[in-house]
């Protein structure tokens, strides 16, 4: 039963390994471009070097009186005497502070920078440092151009791949969520025939044993179609909230399992408070009490008893079933889709996971206390 919920989560899945897939190349991209950046950014720095140096080496005094530094919008530079000194500089103050002891490149800060030796010349001159901006914006830029491109057509192409190959499926659930569905309106005219029935049985066949595990039989089958309904169709369910008297509510219900516990000698002890009223959803009040009460009844030993208790304490109604059952070994696990305690008992183990995702839904704490042999308290506070 495919839902958005999953839809999404795994849209999201093929997002993530696409990026992943379309990064390994971009990787190599990026290390390549990277790598031809520096040589042509040394050829670049080299190339001006020379350019200066030429420049320099043919200053003559005599031909002029003004000599004219090249100046450039990419580059810096500066030349410096035997002994390190400044003789002029184009140089950021930050960049010509730092001592320049050393041999052909070097990363100074943000900016690659390239030293060569000079001839004698007129300026007494011994080095010439050449710096330019170690800009990679540009690799960058490209990089994500390209990771988008990439990641755009592994997505498309991975996109219509899943799509196909999931078509099967996606038949398939299709065709189980019909199939159900067809099963579950199917079933549920015979369970009611066979329930008025059983009724009409016991009025001309009173306290009759057989009739009564008839009857508790398919007050069991009622639950778990009704669950199986829920669980099927609780996308479609409308949350439509209304007033209703809880207290007159869970009387009804407990009268309606209560041949479910005669037929095991169970006794109800009801300690429902009066005049409760709750504004709820009808539909997922009756899966909450329901699966409660024919849960207590099939975990509870014979001749036992079950206490439900219903009360109002300041801004808080308590709702509570009590038996003294087999007791729940692992509590942690009793809200889990398909978890059965007992697997001889039968059920679809699908109750309380519903039941818990309509308390999570309209915000009702749960308390469960269980020991083994003794009994479980399941505690609903509204």
């Amino acid at each position: 039963m495919i839902n958005n919920q999953y839809e999404i989560k795994y849209i999201i899945i093929q997002v993530f390994l696409t990026l992943f897939i379309a990064f390994i190349p971009i990787y190599f991209y990026l290390d390549a471009s990277y790598e031809n950046k520096q040589i042509k950014d040394k050829m670049d720095l080299k190339n001006y070097a020379s350019l200066l140096i030429s420049k320099i080496d043919s200053f003559e005094k005599e031909n002029s009186e003004i000599f004219y530094y090249p100046r450039s919008n990419i580059f810096t530079s500066a030349i410096f005497d035997k002994n390190n000194k400044e003789i002029f500089s184009l140089l950021e103050k930050t960049d010509n502070q730092q001592t320049f002891f050393f041999d052909d490149f070097k990363k100074i800060t943000n900016k690659l920078c390239y030293k060569e030796y000079l001839n004698s010349n007129i300026f007494e001159a011994k080095s010439l440092i050449v710096c330019k901006e170690d800009d990679n914006s540009e690799v960058i830029y490209n990089a994500i151009i390209l990771l988008l491109i990439v990641s755009f057509f592994i997505f498309l192409s991975s996109f219509f791949i899943i799509k196909q190959s999931i078509e099967p499926y996606r038949r398939l659930n299709q065709y189980l969520d019909e199939f159900l569905k067809d099963a579950m309106h199917e079933l549920k005219t015979p369970i009611g025939v066979a329930r008025i029935n059983v009724d009409m049985l016991q009025l001309r066949l009173k306290n009759d044993k057989n009739i009564l595990r008839i009857k508790s039989a398919l007050k069991n089958m009622t639950v778990i179609y009704e669950d199986l309904e829920y669980y099927m169709q609780q996308n479609a369910v409308k949350d439509e909230k209304r007033d209703i008297d809880f207290s007159s509510f869970l009387e009804k219900r407990v009268d309606f399992f209560n041949d479910l516990a005669i037929a095991k000698k169970i006794n109800f002890h009801r300690f429902i408070e009066q005049n409760i009223t709750i504004n709820f959803n009808e539909i997922e009040l009756y899966r909450i009490v329901d699966n409660n009460l024919s849960n207590a009844i099939k975990y509870s030993k014979d001749s036992s008893n079950i206490t439900v208790t219903l009360a109002k304490e300041s801004n808080h109604i308590k709702l509570i079933f009590k038996d003294e059952g087999v007791g729940i070994k692992d509590i942690s696990t009793i809200f889990q889709r398909y978890y059965r305690g007992d697997k001889i008992t039968g059920g679809f183990g699908i109750g309380l996971s519903i039941v818990k995702n309509i308390c999570t839904k309209n915000g009702i704490n749960i308390e469960v206390k269980s020991k083994i042999n003794e009994g479980t308290t399941f505690i609903y506070i509204f």
